[in-house]
C-alpha cells in the first residue's frame, strides 16, 4: 500500500501534467519553447498573449519553470520520453529525478502568493488566461509534489 506522501505526490504530479500541458497548448508549443530558449529574440518575438500569460514580462525564473514543464511532460510521469538510465549523463538523471523538488522550490520562493491563493481556494480563475491558470496550476502542483517528496521516510 502506498504511503499518503506517495499518493499526494502522484496526484500533484498528475495535476502538474494537466496544468503544464494546458499552459503549453494554450501558448502554443513553439511559443513555450521560445520562452525557454530566448524570449528576447528579435527575429522571433513572443506573442503578446504569451508575454501576458507570464505577467507582462518573461524573466529567468519563468524560463526555468517553463523548462520544468517540458521535463515533466517528457518525463516518465508524462509522455515517457525522458527517464533515468545508466546510459544518461549523471546530471540528466539527477535533473529528471529531482524535477519536482527543483520546480517546487522555485514555485515556493517565486510564486508562493499565487500558489497559496490556489491551495486556499481563493484564486479567481476567471481573472486570468488559460495559459496563466495552467502555469499556476503546474507550479502549485509541483510545489506540493516537491514538498511531499522531501517528506518521504
Amino acid at each position: 500500500m502506498a504511503s499518503w506522501q506517495a499518493q499526494v505526490k502522484n496526484i500533484a504530479v498528475a495535476l502538474a501534467i494537466v496544468g503544464g500541458l494546458w499552459m503549453a497548448l494554450s501558448l502554443g508549443i513553439g511559443e513555450a519553447v521560445q520562452v525557454v530558449i530566448d524570449p528576447d529574440d528579435l527575429s522571433n518575438p513572443l506573442d503578446a498573449n504569451t508575454t501576458a500569460a507570464y505577467g507582462g514580462d518573461v524573466d529567468f525564473i519563468d524560463r526555468i519553470a517553463t523548462a520544468g514543464v517540458f521535463v515533466v511532460l517528457l518525463g516518465s510521469a508524462g509522455f515517457g520520453l525522458l527517464s533515468t538510465s545508466t546510459g544518461n549523463p549523471p546530471f540528466l538523471n539527477t535533473l529528471i529525478r529531482y524535477t519536482p523538488v527543483i520546480v517546487g522550490l522555485i514555485a515556493f520562493t517565486a510564486f508562493s502568493t499565487e500558489a497559496f491563493e490556489l491551495i486556499s481556494g481563493d484564486r479567481d480563475w476567471s481573472a486570468y488566461s488559460d495559459a496563466t491558470n495552467g502555469y499556476i496550476l503546474f507550479l502549485t502542483s509541483m510545489m506540493v509534489a516537491g514538498l511531499t517528496s522531501l517528506l518521504k521516510k
